[in-house]
């Protein structure tokens, strides 16, 4: 089974080189997940702001400081 995923001839650089995709792949599956989290925080930190602000400014809307 392993000559069919490696092939008849793996080079150790190859078998490497899989290693390096296999842990890359899982590491952004784990932050895709982080960030879906993230996400699902500040939806919910959004929908549940109703404490009357009124017209006050989001914190997307407020300008950054001049001169700095």
């Amino acid at each position: 089974m392993s000559k069919a995923l490696f092939g008849a001839y793996a080079t150790p650089s190859g078998v490497a080189l899989l290693d390096e995709i296999r842990r890359l792949r899982a590491r952004v599956q784990e932050l895709e997940e982080a960030l879906a989290a993230a996400e699902a925080v500040a939806e919910g930190d959004r929908s549940g702001d109703t404490q009357g602000t009124g017209d006050a400014p989001c914190v997307d809307e407020v300008p950054a400081p001049a001169g700095r």
